[in-house]
């Protein structure tokens, strides 16, 4: 606690002051001052009382962000706090079978550490990279090694170890880049050290600053990265490597890409980009390589510039893997007379031409710009024709929701319902939230009654508590509407949900808990999977109610039993709060922009979050 006094003084002296619009006083700055001052003073005191030392350090590198802007020390502070526990987690996790380990969210340090490393590094890339190498798992240490050694030994996690040392890499390269640009006077060094590590998606990212920084030293190591890249050869022991693939198709379409004559560019050399080139194709002419078909259309590209002759063995298993996938051999030609300027009468024509698997979005079409000519009968006429059972059920709900979507545009409200209230039940719902938006949107001091009328209608076909998981979302959804139009009605309804969203947080922590969820240890949430527990309570919402009313906002919040869900909250509208003041230069002064949310405390002081 005392800790956490220190950082509220230190956050009321420094916390700028921000005033929205000329009568705007200083007791109204002050006011603001004091109440995001004690919404940082209760995010840091509940920091001890969290279970877990990942959770504690994930919370301190947010708050450290937020603090960032108005006391570097004490942002610093709280960012050594968050890494001085990631690593008490490493030092007081008891290993479990060594096989489990890569399963394990400590020892693998696969989410969390990222996570937390990326908050730091956006304020201080310099010492993100330090702990990187200080909260190192020993599992990837050895991972990072076997991949360096390239051992031949036969080893039941060799995949996984695989995979681990290239998220280290990329991860390392990121924050490396992330230093480079905050500190542009070591820039060169540090990416020229981190392109000698290995090749990850950050590498090309990297090969492009250093081009700029240093052009011959990026000349220089560029033929030892598309080395490492053949040599490859695209797998990992028996497994395709996904990320070596796209790293080479990333440098080849950088090298494709159309420039003025005698412009120099990274990695611009056409022997090594023809030989990277001529491995890709080899790889995608392997037999059992078939499958991968999504990978086949840009390396075509490719070989039509670099290697002619392999393009027509490549489109014929392009065209084998089309069959194989039931993909429609005639879904290109058929977009490219989608995208023409053809009439209903030509579309029917040409669909004849097709033949009846490649037909349906052609007579979709066609239904969809007759209806927009005010012809529905016939519309729907041609799709009974044309399709039935569910496909006709879909095909009809499309076009009633284009016909309901040009409506809403043109300010016909009433029709746009009743099209609604004539449609399937199952889109019905959003539908009408869809309504009660773009009318209130439209003009909101004579349509609000209206609005307010199709949400209450939405929020009729919902039991006072929802059933299941769909009924919870889209309730969530009627409350995220009511909070911009009815701010009352929003309030009432989240205050009749909370204790629900309560119990079922409770069951869901004891039943993720019990069956070894990744996202439960201890009987805590583990902060940064966020909610995770197969419903999402719409932090947002909170948000934009906050501008009705702060201080019910924040009573919504404590009604939260979980102390996870109450901070993962409290940060939401800190960081909000935090990202307004940083952009507070690029808004005219005196005035809201339409992404500025105005906060009110009970005091009359206005303060803002995005």
């Amino acid at each position: 606690m005392r800790i956490a006094r220190c950082f509220y003084f230190v956050f009321v002296l420094t916390f700028p002051a921000f005033v929205f619009g000329q009568e705007a006083d200083e007791e109204a700055a002050k006011e603001k001052q004091r109440i995001f001052a004690v919404l940082i003073e209760q995010i840091i005191a509940e920091i001890p009382n969290l279970q877990l030392s990942e959770n504690q350090s994930f919370v301190y590198a947010k708050a450290g962000n937020i603090l960032w802007q108005t006391d570097k020390n004490a942002a610093r502070t709280l960012f050594q706090n968050a890494v001085g526990g990631m690593v008490n987690s490493l030092q007081t996790a008891v290993p479990a079978n060594k096989n489990n380990n890569y399963q394990n969210e400590i020892m693998s340090g696969q989410a969390t550490r990222p996570i937390i490393l990326d908050i730091i590094a956006a304020r201080d890339a310099a010492f993100a990279l330090e702990a990187l190498y200080a909260t190192r798992p020993q599992i990837v240490a050895a991972a990072l090694i076997s991949r360096s050694a390239k051992s031949t030994k036969i080893n039941g996690n060799s995949n996984s170890s695989h995979y681990m040392a290239q998220n280290e890499i990329e991860l390392e390269q990121r924050l490396i880049r992330m230093a480079a640009e905050q500190n542009p006077e070591r820039a060169a060094k540090l990416l020229k050290e981190s392109l000698k590590k290995g090749i990850s998606n950050e590498t090309f990212n990297l090969l492009s600053r250093l081009y700029e920084k240093d052009a011959a030293a990026a000349d220089e190591i560029t033929p030892s990265i598309i080395d490492m890249l053949v040599k490859n050869k695209f797998k990992t022991g028996n497994q395709v490597d996904h990320q070596a693939i796209n790293i080479g198709n990333i440098f080849l379409r950088n090298f494709l890409q159309t420039r003025p004559p005698n412009t120099k560019f990274v990695a611009s050399d056409a022997s090594q980009m023809r030989t990277l080139a001529e491995r890709l194709i080899a790889f995608h002419l392997e037999p059992y390589q078939q499958t991968y078909g999504h990978y086949l259309p840009p390396i075509i590209q490719v070989a039509e510039k670099l290697v002619p002759g392999a393009v027509a063995k490549l489109k014929q298993i392009q065209l084998i893997n089309q069959r194989r996938g039931n993909t429609d051999p005639h879904y290109e030609a058929v977009n490219n007379l989608l995208g023409g300027n053809t009439t209903p009468d030509q579309l029917l024509a040409e669909a004849q031409k097709y033949p009846p698997e490649s037909r349906g979005r052609i007579f979709e079409q066609a239904a969809s710009k007759i209806a927009q000519q005010g012809d529905s009968e016939r519309a729907r006429h041609i799709l009974e024709e044309n399709f039935s059972d569910e496909a006709l059920d879909q095909a009809l709900a499309n076009i009633n929701w284009n016909r309901i979507h040009d409506l809403q545009n043109t300010g016909r409200f009433s029709e746009a319902e009743r099209l609604i209230d004539e449609g399937p039940e199952r889109t019905r719902m959003s539908a009408l939230i869809n309504l009660a938006n773009a009318a209130f949107e439209k003009n909101q001091d004579e349509n609000r009654s209206y609005a307010v009328a199709l949400l209450t209608k939405a929020r009729s076909t919902i039991g006072i508590r929802p059933e299941n998981a769909e009924e919870l979302r889209n309730l969530m959804q009627i409350i995220s509407a009511f909070s911009n139009i009815d701010a009352d009605e929003a309030f009432r309804s989240l205050n009749i949900l909370i204790p629900q969203i309560n119990e079922l947080v409770e069951a869901s922590v004891i039943v993720n808990g019990f069956q070894g969820g990744s996202n439960i240890r201890q009987g805590e949430i583990l902060m940064t999977n966020g909610w995770s527990l197969g419903f999402y309570p719409d932090q947002a919402i909170i948000a934009v109610l906050a501008r009705k009313d702060l201080d019910k906002s924040m009573g919504l919040i404590d009604g939260f039993s979980r102390r996870e869900s109450r901070i993962l909250m409290k940060l939401y509208l800190a960081e909000a709060h935090q990202n307004s003041t940083e952009t507070k230069g690029t808004r005219q002064k005196g005035r809201n922009s339409n992404n500025v949310i105005v906060l009110s405390g009970k005091r009359g002081g206005s303060f803002f979050v995005q």
